[in-house]
Formats: C-alpha cells, sequence, structure tokens
C-alpha cells in the first residue's frame, strides 16, 4: 500500500512540474505564446480564448492538484488537458490542418509532432496511472474501520 501512495505523489509532482513549466513559459514569454497562437489554424475567438485559457487551465490543475481534498477532480481535469493536446498533437500528425507551427514554449518548441505525440502520451499515461492509484488508495483508505475509545465508549469512524 505504502508503494502506491509514494507512486502516486511522484506522479503528481511530474504533472504540477509539467505543468508550472508550460504555464510558465506561456506567461513569461507572453507575446511570443499569442504571435504563436495566431498562426493556429483556429478562428479568432478561439485563438484569443486559448491565449489565456491554456495557461489559466494549466494553473488551475496545478491548483486542484496540490490541495488534497481536490486531488481527485485534479487529476481528471489534467488527465482531460492532456487528451485535448493529445488530441490536437493528433491532427497534427494525420496533416488534417496542413504545416502547423507549434506554439509551444521552451524545449518543448523544438519537438517534431511525432515527438510531441509521445511526449503528450507518456504523460497521458501518467495522469491515468495516477487516477488508478489515486482510486486504489482511496477505496483502501475508506475500506479500512478506523475505532478509537474514548470515555468509556468505543465509537466506530
Amino acid at each position: 500500500m505504502k508503494i502506491k501512495k509514494i507512486l502516486l505523489e511522484i506522479f503528481i509532482a511530474i504533472l504540477v512540474i509539467l505543468f508550472a513549466y508550460t504555464a510558465s513559459i506561456k506567461l513569461l514569454k507572453f507575446e511570443e505564446n499569442v504571435m504563436a497562437m495566431k498562426a493556429q489554424p483556429l478562428v479568432p475567438w478561439l485563438q484569443r480564448f486559448l491565449i489565456y485559457g491554456v495557461p489559466i487551465s494549466e494553473i488551475v490543475a496545478i491548483i486542484l492538484l496540490a490541495i488534497p481534498r481536490f486531488r481527485r477532480i485534479g487529476l481528471f481535469f489534467t488527465a482531460g488537458l492532456l487528451f485535448c493536446f493529445t488530441g490536437y498533437v493528433v491532427l497534427v500528425n494525420l496533416n488534417y490542418y496542413g504545416r502547423i507551427p507549434c506554439s509551444c514554449g521552451g524545449v518543448i518548441r523544438s519537438f517534431t509532432w511525432q515527438q510531441h505525440l509521445a511526449f503528450n502520451s507518456f504523460f497521458i499515461i501518467i495522469a491515468i496511472a495516477a487516477i488508478w492509484l489515486e482510486n486504489r488508495t482511496s477505496k483502501h483508505q475508506s475500506g479500512r474501520t478506523n475505532t478509537s475509545y474514548s470515555e468509556g465508549r468505543i465509537s466506530l469512524h
């Protein structure tokens, strides 16, 4: 049981680091991010939405993952974001849009679209594994009955 909890914490830390890195790059190089997003084959209103929506979503994911009470929601939210990003990468790999410039920042910008797909797939696997571990550890904990003895009474929690 302890190894599952440790793995879960490692996977969550990996996801937090990923989104902290990607959100900070987008915000620190905001003008560059705006230009890259405007080069995407999307309608202008969606481009404007994504310029702010993507880094805000990544920050929300970090917050949800960091607060134990909201961790399960955060894991599903994170997996959803990763599936959306990966879906876009799949469409680019299928040449649905034609040649597309990458709107990612930092080191990720240098990836080919095939490398993006592998990179995103890795993190989807991490997110799914974290969801599975979260379910397994929370079921194990909730299945346990805690007893305490207080003032001559036994209570079950």
